[in-house]
C-alpha cells in the first residue's frame, strides 16, 4: 500500500477537496482508498511535523520517531483492511500563509518542511500532488484572508516585490521533488479547482473510483465576505472601493507581469519535465479551446476561475 501526499497549495480549493474526500470516505474505503485529512493531521497525529524548520526542537525529532512507528502500524492495519492507497491531504506541510506574507515570497521554507515529512513517510511515499494558481489571484486571495484576520498587509513596495519576485511555482515544485524524492503531480486551480473527483483521479491514476460518489458542488473556505474584508482592509490602512467584485491589490501592469509568468509556468509543465505529471484538464474539457485569462476587480468571495484552464 502506498501513501499519496496532497500538499496544497492553500487557496486552491484544498478545503473543498478535503470536505469531499471526508464525505465520501466510506465509499472510497470500499474501493481500497483510505483518507486522512485535517480532521486527523491537526488532531495530534502530525504534532511537531507541521512546523517551521527554524523552530524545530530536539523534542520534535523524538516525536518524528514516534510518528514513524505509529504510521507503520496504521499502514499495516489499513492494508489488512484491503486498502491499496492512503491519501493524506495537509497543505500546512508545504508552509503557512502568514509566513508567505511576512517574507513576501511563495512558501519560503518549503524545502525544510517537506524534508521532515520525508523522514516520516520515507519508503511508503508513492506520490505527491500540488495544485497551483495564477499569481495575481493566489496572492490577492491570501492577502484577503490575512486582511480578514486583521493582519498587516504589504505596502506598495511589498506588492511590487510580489509582482516581480523570481520565486514561483516551478521553484516550489522542484523543492518538493527534491525533498520528498517522489513524482509530483501538478494541476492548475483554474482547470481542476472545482473538480474534486478529477483531483482524486489524478492522485491515483489508473485506479477505478467507486460509482455513486457524492458531489455537493459546494465551495468551502471562501475568502472573507465583503463586510469582513472591507473592515480588515481599513484596519490595515488600505483604501477600498465601493463597487462589487473581487478586491485586487495589484495594478494592471503588475497583473499582466504575474499572468505572463504563470503562462510561462504552464508552458514549462506541458513539456513534461522528468519526475512531473501535469494534469491539465478533466475528461469533459478535452478537446475544448482554452479560454483567455479573465480579469476581475473589486470585492468578492474567492470563487473558482477556469479562465486559464
Amino acid at each position: 500500500m502506498d501513501v499519496i501526499l496532497h500538499i496544497g497549495a492553500h487557496r486552491t480549493a484544498t478545503t473543498t477537496f478535503q470536505a469531499w474526500m471526508l464525505q465520501n470516505a466510506d465509499a472510497l474505503a470500499a474501493g481500497g482508498i483510505a483518507y486522512w485529512g485535517p480532521d486527523r493531521t491537526r488532531a495530534g497525529l502530525f504534532s511537531g511535523l507541521v512546523k517551521r524548520p527554524d523552530l524545530v526542537t530536539p523534542e520534535d525529532g523524538t516525536a518524528l520517531s514516534r510518528l514513524r512507528t505509529a504510521l507503520a502500524f496504521e499502514l499495516d492495519r489499513l492494508a489488512d483492511q484491503g486498502m491499496r492507497h492512503l491519501v493524506i491531504s495537509e497543505e500546512n506541510l508545504l508552509g503557512a500563509m502568514p509566513q508567505c506574507v511576512d517574507m513576501l515570497t511563495l512558501y519560503p521554507d518549503a524545502a525544510g518542511r517537506l524534508e521532515r515529512a520525508r523522514q516520516v513517510l520515507g519508503e511508503h511515499l508513492g506520490g505527491v500532488a500540488l495544485s497551483m494558481r495564477r499569481y495575481d489571484m493566489w496572492w490577492s486571495s491570501v492577502l484577503s484572508v490575512m486582511a480578514g484576520r486583521g493582519t498587516g498587509l504589504p505596502d506598495a513596495r511589498g506588492l511590487a516585490r510580489l509582482a516581480d519576485h523570481p520565486r514561483g511555482w516551478p521553484e516550489v515544485i522542484a523543492q518538493a521533488q527534491t525533498a520528498l524524492g517522489a513524482t509530483v503531480t501538478v494541476w492548475s486551480h483554474e482547470a481542476l479547482g472545482a473538480e474534486p473527483q478529477a483531483q482524486l483521479q489524478a492522485l491515483v491514476p489508473g485506479e477505478g473510483l467507486p460509482a455513486g460518489l457524492f458531489d455537493a458542488r459546494k465551495r468551502r473556505n471562501a475568502a472573507p465576505g465583503r463586510a469582513a474584508l472591507r473592515e480588515g482592509l481599513l484596519r490595515a490602512g488600505h483604501r477600498v472601493a465601493a463597487g462589487p467584485g473581487r478586491w485586487m491589490p495589484f495594478d494592471q501592469v503588475q497583473r499582466a507581469q504575474m499572468t505572463a509568468r504563470y503562462l510561462e509556468d504552464l508552458t514549462w509543465l506541458r513539456r513534461a519535465p522528468p519526475g512531473l505529471n501535469f494534469v491539465e484538464m478533466t475528461a469533459e474539457d478535452a478537446g475544448k479551446t482554452p479560454a483567455a485569462a479573465t480579469v476581475e476587480e473589486g470585492f468578492g468571495h474567492d470563487g473558482q476561475e477556469r479562465g486559464l484552464a
